[in-house]
């Protein structure tokens, strides 16, 4: 099992045993993120990777809403409509998937670390985020993964005594 299985798994039980405030229904929700690494060391160290939000974020939520919205447009208008009967059209509905798909996953994103340009840490760029996954699509599928689980995102409002569960792979 990986680290960021059992900090997954972690944080399943700790809400599990401490129970779900129906409070968090109503307070303002804090931005909890998820590091998602890509590269690693000799010794299996994460030396690079992504910092992501999960699916109930503005983030993903904002995206989604236009992919939905677009494809609801495209079905209305005929000229525009995909025919899936016809191999180009199913081939032009996978490229669809696959750019939406693509889309959420760079939506998520708001961070990165271990990148350099000129060995300074590279500034944070969406642009480069949609680069890397056109080049190391692995990569996009690690985002998309690790954004799938809840458990990466959940934080346990937790009394004083009891432990808070981590938030995050690596913190």
């Amino acid at each position: 099992m990986t680290s960021a299985q059992n900090t997954a798994l972690n944080t399943a039980q700790t809400i599990a045993s401490v129970g779900f405030d129906i409070s968090n229904f109503t307070a303002p929700a804090a931005q909890v993120t998820f590091k998602v690494p890509v590269m690693f060391d000799d010794d299996g160290e994460p030396t690079h990777g992504f910092i992501i939000v999960g699916k109930n974020s503005d983030e993903h939520r904002n995206e989604w809403a236009a992919v939905r919205a677009e494809g609801r447009q495209r079905s209305a208008n005929r000229r525009t409509a995909i025919d899936e009967t016809k191999i180009e059209g199913a081939e032009k509905l996978v490229s669809l998937i696959d750019s939406n798909n693509k889309r959420l996953a760079v939506a998520v994103v708001v961070g990165w670390y271990g990148f350099t340009s000129a060995g300074a840490p590279a500034p944070f760029n969406k642009a480069l985020v949609e680069a890397a996954f056109n080049k190391y699509p692995t990569w996009q599928e690690r985002v998309q993964i690790a954004m799938e689980d809840d458990a990466n995102f959940l934080k346990v409002s937790s009394q004083a005594s009891l432990p808070t569960p981590a938030t995050s792979s690596a913190d």
